[in-house]
């Protein structure tokens, strides 16, 4: 957890919070006193504080302790306590049954809950185990904690939760499990669900980097200490399913009420919003009414925000909703794009609200600016392998053109997001991709240029040269049969002084 960003609480208030609760202590602490625990605490940190969960650091001389708070707010969550009762203390269980089987987790002191026949509010508190979250720097750091997860197995062990955060590595280098409430204690962990837990312990060790090499070392370490071996074929297939389920579900959120996004139900305002974000419906109309044209009448900007607004029409996709969530889907794969804000419905008009970046350009004018052969090979490298993890992550835009590539700072961004899909891309998806942006790119950009950047893009995916050659020949053919004026570029022109 981090301790660096984070608020003070004063120890008054988390004694009133406390005081009154029905307290219960640990066998591994059967003398522990909250009294004196209150005595010797220096401060008091918030970790993570909402409506259902809080979490608070306290500081002693000797050591610290983490408080874990759980609110029941929800009415589905009051009724899923009430019909499966045993969900409560499942953390503060587990810790007990991973200290008394050997196994180096977090040393649970004291458990409570309010006064009342159906509590809303438990907590725990654990001492806060010295050491640094679980960081893989080199391969037989990978190789080791493949080792680790085949000894959980052996132990009959499923963490469900199990990532580098909920990993405390200590100073004799022993790694010790924190946050353990989803842990299972199987007699029998059957073949198909641990290559399904490698998967998933793989996808949250290494978000969108774990290469092939690090698979092949964390199954070689698996496999070390397992009496079943796993392939590296069943690791990489089970790893992108649970990755395509994580991009889903987070991607999701910025449709529901979660820490960052909140569900916007206002008389005359409906949608979705950035918690941090707090424009209202006076701020909108002002907006729409005093906003500066970027791109036609339906893109604004005003005080710091771009605004985009379409009317609703039956039976028509909302574009500005589509926006939305394709910027959040973008977001959580790692593609840039500008940070999006909120989404709102005002009189029958749909606005979709992103951040302005001021100090931007369009893709021609950056590319047209830049004069070393050098500086624009790296742009036009970076560009390649932007464009190249845009398609790794199966993203679809409909209308890949260079107006709709934004820079700054070297950066690249995407906007006007309704044309974008999350699909399984063809080859000739890509292509036609190529085409888009080959044609909209201006006569800045000369055949070496353009074949320079296709070589970037094709390295690691069509190795031959002829492979090369036949995507190079059917992207200039669809280029050909496209408008480019538009965009400054005259095709004839351009061979004429290629060499």
């Amino acid at each position: 957890m981090n301790l660096e960003k984070s608020n003070y609480l004063p120890v008054d208030a988390l004694r009133r919070k406390i005081a009154g609760c029905r307290l219960t202590t640990s066998s591994f602490t059967p003398d522990f006193s909250p009294g004196e625990l209150f005595s010797e605490i220096t401060a008091c940190r918030i970790i993570k504080e909402n409506e259902r969960r809080q979490i608070y650091y306290l500081e002693t001389p000797q050591n610290g302790f983490f408080l874990k708070f759980s609110t029941l707010v929800r009415p589905k969550d009051r009724w899923r306590h009430f019909l499966l009762p045993y969900r409560k203390w499942s953390e503060w269980r587990n810790l007990h049954r991973l200290r008394n089987a050997g196994i180096a987790a977090a040393k649970p002191v004291l458990r409570g809950e309010n006064k009342e026949p159906r509590p809303k509010m438990f907590f725990i508190l654990t001492e806060r185990v010295k050491g640094l979250p679980l960081n893989l720097h080199t391969a037989a750091d990978t190789h080791k904690i493949g080792e680790y997860a085949a000894w959980l197995h052996s132990r009959g062990i499923y963490h469900r939760d199990l990532h580098p955060n909920n990993i405390i590595v200590t100073c004799e280098g022993q790694n010790r499990l924190i946050d353990v409430q989803q842990v299972f204690f199987l007699p029998w962990i059957p073949r198909l669900l641990r290559v399904h837990h490698l998967g998933k312990i793989y996808v949250n060790l290494f978000p969108m980097t774990g290469g092939a090499r690090w698979a092949a070392e964390f199954i070689k370490g698996y496999n070390y200490k397992s009496n079943k071996s796993v392939s590296l074929a069943e690791l990489t297939k089970a790893a992108a399913r649970h990755q395509r389920k994580k991009f889903s579900s987070r991607s999701k959120r910025c449709c529901r009420n979660s820490t960052e996004f909140a569900v916007v139900k206002k008389a005359g305002l409906k949608g979705y919003q950035r918690r941090s974000f707090q424009w209202g419906l006076q701020d909108l109309r002002q907006a729409l009414k005093k906003g500066h044209a970027l791109k036609g009448s339906h893109v604004i900007s005003y005080q710091g925000v771009c605004v985009k607004r379409h009317p609703r029409r039956r039976f028509h996709k909302d574009r500005c909703l589509i926006s939305w969530k394709m910027s959040r889907a973008l977001q959580v794969r790692g593609i840039s794009v500008p940070t999006s804000l909120g989404y709102f419905v005002v009189d029958n008009i749909s606005c979709f609200l992103s951040e302005l970046l001021v100090d931007r350009i369009h893709l021609n004018t950056y590319l047209s600016s830049i004069s070393g052969a050098q500086s624009k090979r790296r742009a036009l490298k970076k560009l390649a392998q932007w464009l190249r993890k845009i398609h790794d992550t199966n993203i679809w835009q409909r209308d890949f053109k260079s107006s709709n590539i934004l820079c700054r700072d070297g950066d690249y961004f995407m906007v006007d997001l309704d044309g974008v899909r999350i699909r399984n891309l063809s080859e000739q998806n890509k292509i036609i991709n190529l085409a888009q942006l080959n044609a909209s790119v201006s006569n800045a950009l000369t055949v070496k240029d353009r074949l320079r950047f296709y070589h970037y893009y094709t390295a690691d995916h069509h190795r031959t040269r002829q492979q090369r050659r036949a995507v190079y020949r059917k992207v200039w053919d669809i280029t050909r049969t496209k408008n480019t004026s538009t965009f400054n570029l005259d095709i004839e022109k351009l061979w004429i002084h290629y060499p």
